[in-house]
């Protein structure tokens, strides 16, 4: 009589096999109960060092792939930097991007005074792992990523890959006093994702977020609208959009919106209502004796997507606004 022997294969879940992924795994309302890990972040290499910055290469673990990052420090002793900005760049065309593109330049000012930052290149660009299909979910991915990227500087498990030299392990700190949020444009969006997700009150400063919910956001900018009207038809957008979720800000949670009043690319009507509906669940909370979210929002009547020419005024402010409610 034959034997046979079952074996029984357990895979991970479902975020593995990217033919399996679905829309609605992804929306807001079931991310809130996605299960985020830490991972170490790998320093790969110094790439280059200046009056500024040393500026490294440094890889992550994100959703089961890799993640590739650029981090700044400022040329200071290490128990100096006041804290790290995780900085959301906007949209960046694949084919130009190299790697920390989008943040490079505003990261100067916020370098300057004593803060590091570090700027995750998302799916699909620098070294990071391709973008899971379907792409029209790369915002949510990218949420997943931030978010992760979040839990793994607090477990500050900093590992060095070979070839690394000890003069340059020794610039990197043990941890890092302060957390802080910046995005901008998309980027700005992926941040509210990320703060109606992680329920922390992290100090946030937005700079032109998209306000513009999922998915009209996507026939905006990919002239997709007859597939954003078939999505609507299929699933509920209710459950995607940053607007319907705002009640999970944890209290105290302090963000400024920098807007340029000449903005162009998401016009300052987007965020009039961003602001308007932060307003009316500051007035539901009020009633209800809940912690309220703190919101500014700073209009500048010459600037334009990128908040020129007066960077030299918005840095300032923005480390201010950091410092005042972290």
């Amino acid at each position: 009589m034959k034997k046979y022997i079952l074996i029984i294969f357990i895979f991970p879940v479902m975020f593995l096999n990217a033919q399996e992924m679905r829309f609605t795994d992804f929306s807001l309302k079931s991310l809130q109960n996605y299960s985020y890990k830490a991972s170490p972040l790998t320093i790969q290499n110094l790439v280059f060092k200046d009056d500024v910055q040393y500026a490294y290469n440094v890889t992550y673990t994100s959703m089961d792939l890799t993640v590739s990052a650029r981090l700044r420090l400022p040329p200071i002793k290490t128990e100096n930097i006041k804290g790290i900005v995780i900085m959301l760049r906007g949209h960046q065309n694949q084919n130009t991007y190299v790697q920390g593109r989008g943040t490079e330049n505003p990261s100067k000012g916020y370098l300057a005074k004593g803060w590091a930052v570090i700027a995750p290149d998302f799916f699909g660009y620098g070294s990071s792992s391709p973008i899971p299909p379907p792409r029209e979910l790369h915002q949510f991915y990218s949420t997943i990523n931030a978010i992760e990227l979040y839990k793994s500087l607090e477990q500050a498990d900093f590992r060095f890959a070979p070839g690394v030299r000890q003069s340059d392990r020794d610039n990197i700190p043990a941890s890092f006093k302060k957390i802080v949020l910046w995005g901008h444009s998309n980027g700005g969006q992926v941040a509210m994702h990320f703060l109606e997700i992680i329920r922390k009150p992290i100090p946030t400063v937005l700079w032109a977020p998209v306000g513009l919910a999922y998915p009209d956001n996507i026939a905006h900018y990919s002239r997709k609208h007859a597939w954003a009207e078939s999505f609507k038809q299929e699933y509920n957008a209710a459950d995607f959009s940053l607007l319907n979720y705002l009640d999970r800000i944890a209290p105290g949670t302090a963000i400024l919106i920098d807007q340029g009043d000449k903005d162009k690319v998401v016009p300052r009507t987007w965020n009039d209502v961003l602001v308007n509906e932060i307003t009316v669940e500051n007035i539901l909370r009020e009633k209800a004796g809940r912690g309220k979210i703190i919101i500014r929002y700073d209009i500048y009547s010459t600037d334009d997507h990128f908040l020129t020419p007066l960077w030299n005024t918005i840095h300032p402010r923005d480390l201010a606004f950091w410092e005042q409610y972290y």
